[in-house]
């Protein structure tokens, strides 16, 4: 920055102006302010002073108190960020052990249709097997009611073949 930026904040400073603003859009702070000479005539009553008497102890003041607010603002900012960066810090946590809850679950889900498969093929084979054994037995009843039958048959022809032959033309 050059000396005429300083000398012109020095004098809107002087008039209790407010600053020009910087690049970044906060407004500059001024340097020190330019003294009068002690030894300086009094003003000539023609002449209308065309600036209030400066207040450099005012202006300073009030500099001070900017810095001040602007320090109070940065430590509740980073106050607050810290407070963000905490709470960040929770969620990821908790995200990690849920996370880790979710692979738990899924590791035991595997397990769980792993033995459920398991169970389900066991219990489709007894039933095979029953139904096996019942088609068995059912096939067994079967070949034993045609035996039966042939049987029944076999009988009652020899007990025709038994009767005499006016009697075995009746029935």
């Amino acid at each position: 920055m050059n000396a005429a930026f300083w000398a012109e904040l020095d004098a809107r400073i002087a008039r209790a102006e407010p600053a020009p603003a910087t690049a970044d859009g906060n407004p500059a702070v001024a340097g020190p302010l330019p003294v009068a000479a002690s030894g300086a005539g009094p003003e000539t009553p023609s002449e209308p002073p065309s600036e209030p008497p400066s207040r450099p102890d005012a202006d300073w003041s009030q500099v001070l108190d900017t810095l001040s607010a602007a320090s109070i603002a940065a430590q509740e900012q980073d106050q607050r960020l810290r407070q963000r960066s905490a709470t960040c810090e929770t969620l990821s946590a908790e995200l990690q052990a849920a996370r880790q809850e979710i692979e738990a679950l899924r590791a035991h889900l595997q397990e769980v249709q792993t033995q459920a498969a398991l169970r389900v093929r066991e219990v489709e084979a007894l039933a095979d097997g029953r139904v096996r054994d019942a088609d068995e037995r059912a096939e067994a009843a079967i070949v034993r009611a045609e035996s039966a039958e042939d049987w029944l048959k076999r009988i009652e022809q020899a007990s025709r073949d038994l009767l005499p032959d006016g009697r075995h033309a009746a029935a």
